[in-house]
């Protein structure tokens, strides 16, 4: 498997997901925010961004992701806005990134793939999409093959030795007839998003960390 290349921002942006966690770092998150693509999620968003007031949160690039049967809702929104939150949705920050408002279709079975076996190969279709996958326990992470328009994008995700891994969903999030991936490893959330990948090595689109960590 290739190794990912080195990212100077990588750890400026993994502290800045943490310090977003906590309603007392306001102010430090405000200085130290990265460029890259991050996700919050609803209890975040509301207590960080929507109600932060005085902190100088981006009002423009949020989408926000609801899961719902068979789809993902995928809309646009901006801090101070009233619409109802649940607590399942995720929210995103993607410079550079638009996505497909409304209900995303997703792959219809996702129990498929809530735990994959190690080491398989899943063959799969999204609508008339074909794609496979490949999950393996690396020595860095969980490595997450993934191969569609005859290319593989490759993911190192999580902790060498994480106790579990799955993915949450699959759906065309970003309108370009390819697959997009919401993965659980351990209690973090990735995001991995076709139009930010290219073939071989890549880095997660964008991340969610669990409270605390």
């Amino acid at each position: 498997m290739q190794s990912s290349p080195k990212n100077p921002s990588r750890g400026l942006f993994r502290f800045a997901l943490v310090v977003a966690a906590s309603a007392a770092a306001a102010s430090i998150w405000a200085q130290t925010r990265p460029a890259d693509g991050f996700m919050l999620d609803a209890q975040a968003w509301q207590q960080e961004v929507s109600a932060a007031g005085a902190v100088p949160w981006p009002a423009d690039g949020w989408w926000r992701l609801v899961p719902q049967d068979k789809a993902i809702d995928v809309r646009a929104v901006k801090p101070g806005d009233t619409d109802t939150v649940t607590g399942d949705a995720i929210y995103l920050r993607l410079p550079g990134a638009t996505l497909k408002q409304g209900p995303r279709r997703a792959y219809a079975y996702p129990q498929v793939l809530h735990r994959p076996q190690l080491g398989a190969e899943y063959e799969l279709t999204l609508g008339a999409v074909r794609f496979d996958l490949r999950v393996e326990e690396g020595v860095k992470g969980m490595e997450y093959a993934i191969g569609y328009g005859g290319q593989t994008y490759t993911y190192v995700l999580g902790p060498a030795g994480a106790a579990q891994t799955g993915v949450r969903a699959v759906a065309d999030l970003d309108g370009d007839a390819k697959p997009d991936f919401l993965v659980d490893v351990d209690d973090a959330i990735y995001l991995l998003l076709s139009t930010q990948a290219m073939p071989g090595a890549n880095f997660p689109t964008a991340e969610l960390l669990a409270a605390g960590c």
